[in-house]
């Protein structure tokens, strides 16, 4: 039966039936031609959220048959898409669901926020307390507290105003003491209420720095325990995360580990496994940052295995140097994000700095935007990749250490493994390095070290090549005669 209405089929330029590998090369080729940071034209943001709406209905096969049958005003009834502009398709930037299996949900971005949340200064705390606090009913009726000094006036003025009785007025003065003048007892009165005033504040102030105090401490302490209840949640999601990602790998081995002959050439159920594992790293290359995410599993996979193998080979000797090869890498990893993450400190100073001179035009400053972007894209994978590298770790660890195996099972895993980091190694792209998305092509340049000058020439230029780029697109669509001349593409 064909569709109703073919809209989001003509947005991505796919016929009705196009599979989920058609689907993903098309909406990955649409994305990569209409993202803002690549598209000037003013209606490639608009375009960018259709065609990622348009690709989350049709990759679902339930959404998916609800368009085909009732359009796409039932599927936003339906309330399926769930989107707001294109924070899905940054939401599952590193991999997606279809790597879910081999590295569980990447969890970096979720964490510093948590972390962020709880740190939060006391002044970033009272501007937003203020902000939430702004139009509560409630704020606005209550009265303030009234002053130290007010209070301490107030059985002053109590007293004044009960002193003009008749009784009183007329008391004569007690035996023995003679009645004071009236100059005294105005410079005895200004005195007191001199005194007064002047110690009021100070002990006012006084008071209010010791319940600032109060305050401060009493937030440190909760800011405390947020991050320790923070960390226990963590820490038992890494674990549940841990037992699901072993069990998924031990289930995956094991076609491998119970061939007749585990990894020989001529061996039938090596060769089928072979073969799957191949069509899985095709399938998988084709997500965002998936060829990047093969070729990091698959460098811990052979790290791991080849290790594993040569300390059972060798009496633990060559395993010792594996190990110190493992935890050189790991080290490396970190430096680079901490890395990573200082150059886009200090690229967004310099930024900040020139803005504030006056002395970036809009062109420089759209440069230095990309640059930016690209430094900010470079810091978060490589977050992403020590994550997941240190996830992979941990799972192998399980899986080739689980008591109770015979040590052939466990030898044969390693031989698996081994296999099938090869193969995730040695993927590569489809698309040369000119067709590649936006993203990685940002990231890779970021990770190039350049001085100030070279980076903003280097999106500069960049930023010229998709003007021109765009300006091509749109005379071929006029069908105008420039639209002939094709500039050959330069690569990167």
């Amino acid at each position: 039966m064909a569709p109703v209405e073919t809209e989001y089929y003509d947005l991505l330029g796919v016929k009705v039936d196009a599979d989920d590998t058609e689907l993903k090369k098309a909406y990955r080729r649409q994305a990569m031609k209409y993202h803002p940071d690549k598209n000037p034209s003013t209606d490639a943001e608009e375009k960018f959220k259709e065609i990622s709406k348009a690709y989350q209905v049709l990759s679902d096969s339930n959404l998916r048959a609800v368009y085909d049958k009732n359009g796409k005003s039932m599927v936003d009834k339906e309330g399926g898409i769930n989107m707001e502009d294109a924070a899905g398709f940054f939401a599952n930037v590193f991999g997606g669901e279809r790597f879910v299996d081999y590295i569980g949900e990447i969890s970096i971005m979720k964490d510093m926020t948590s972390v962020a949340t709880a740190m939060m200064t006391d002044e970033e705390k009272a501007e937003i307390e203020k902000q939430l606090n702004a139009d509560r009913p409630d704020a606005a009726v209550k009265p303030p507290t009234p002053p130290v000094a007010a209070t301490a006036h107030a059985p002053e003025e109590k007293a004044a105003e009960s002193v003009p009785t008749p009784a009183t007025a007329t008391a004569p003065p007690s035996p023995g003491t003679a009645p004071p003048s009236h100059e005294a007892a105005t410079t005895a009165s200004l005195v007191a209420h001199g005194e007064a005033a002047a110690a009021a504040p100070g002990l006012a102030e006084k008071e209010k720095e010791k319940e600032r105090q109060r305050e401060a401490a009493r937030r440190r302490a909760e800011q405390k325990e947020k991050l320790r209840e923070q960390e226990r949640e963590r820490r038992k999601v890494m674990e549940a995360r841990v037992a699901m990602l072993t069990q998924k790998m031990i289930e995956r081995l094991r076609p491998f580990v119970e061939a007749k002959n585990p990894g020989a050439k001529d061996d039938p159920e090596t060769q089928a496994f072979e073969k799957k594992m191949q069509r899985e790293a095709e399938d998988l290359k084709l997500e965002s940052f998936g060829v990047e995410l093969l070729h990091t599993i698959g460098n811990v996979y052979m790290m791991k295995a080849s290790s594993f193998m040569k300390s059972r080979k060798f009496l633990g000797i060559p395993g010792f140097f594996s190990r110190l090869k493992e935890k050189g890498a790991l080290a490396k990893d970190v430096w680079g994000v901490i890395g990573s993450a200082l150059s886009v400190r200090d690229v967004m100073m310099e930024m900040e700095k020139a803005q504030a001179k006056g002395e970036l035009d809009e062109e420089q400053l759209r440069a230095l935007e990309m640059d930016v972007t690209g430094k900010i894209m470079l810091a978060s994978w490589r977050g992403a990749r020590l994550e997941v590298v240190q996830v992979l770790r941990e799972v192998i660890d399980n899986v080739l250490k689980e008591p109770g195996q015979p040590d052939a099972v466990l030898y044969n895993r390693a031989k698996g493994l081994l296999l099938t980091g090869a193969i995730f190694k040695s993927t590569v792209p489809d698309e040369s390095d000119q067709e590649r998305r936006e993203l990685e092509r940002m990231v890779a340049e970021a990770a190039q070290p350049k001085s100030k000058k070279q980076a903003t020439t280097a999106a500069k230029a960049r930023r010229e090549e998709m003007l021109k780029h765009a300006k091509e697109q749109q005379d071929k669509a006029q069908g105008s005669p420039s639209g002939t001349h094709t500039a050959t593409p330069t690569s990167h």
